[in-house]
């Protein structure tokens, strides 16, 4: 047996001041009533595509990640950074299934991540219609969710058409991160 058509999901752990980047956030925040796109409950911030000076060296670990990613992808030309944007979860709040269109590799970095603050939590709702209820357990092969735990300063990076979700956060304090794309 071997793996086709097969997916990645790219962690790392940056050693960043996440103190200064949530301040900065919280900033940005002030100064806008954001945006509703994939969330509910929560706020976003608009879309930027020039790297705010408070976020270069986290944009400058994440562009490190991301050409590694390059690699294994074996890609003729390097991505670039297409945008991203601030999220902040209270309570409640959650993100509705979606993918990131026009992008090639989209990311979140975790910035302030209390205990049971929600999953983000990858689709592959084919496989349900096959398998449901019908595993011993379940795997790489047969799984149509996989779930990755938050946690503060990690980084991860999948393919922007992976479908995805974040739970809700049933923390009573505030779920922080920042989401990206790259692309050509």
């Amino acid at each position: 047996m071997f793996n086709i058509f097969s997916s990645y999901i790219h962690e790392d752990f940056f050693s960043l001041d996440i103190k200064k980047i949530k301040k900065e956030i919280v900033d940005i925040k002030s100064k806008s009533k954001g945006r509703r796109v994939s969330n509910y409950g929560g706020w976003q911030s608009q879309s930027f595509g020039t790297i705010n000076k408070n976020f270069e060296s986290l944009f400058n670990n994440i562009k490190t990640s991301v050409k590694e990613l390059e690699k294994h992808l074996d890609l003729k030309k390097g991505l670039s950074l297409n945008n991203y944007w601030c999220n902040i979860n209270y309570f409640g709040s959650f993100n509705k299934p979606h993918e990131h269109p026009d992008s090639v590799v989209s990311g979140v970095y975790y910035v302030s991540i209390p205990k049971n603050s929600g999953s983000i939590v990858f689709l592959n709702d084919n496989l349900d219609i096959y398998y449901k209820n019908n595993n011993k357990n379940y795997n790489i092969y047969n799984s149509s969710t996989w779930s990755i735990n938050p946690e503060e300063n990690k980084c991860i990076l999948f393919p922007s058409y992976l479908k995805h979700y974040v739970e809700p956060n049933l923390n009573k304090k505030e779920r922080i991160s920042i989401s990206f794309n790259y692309g050509f």
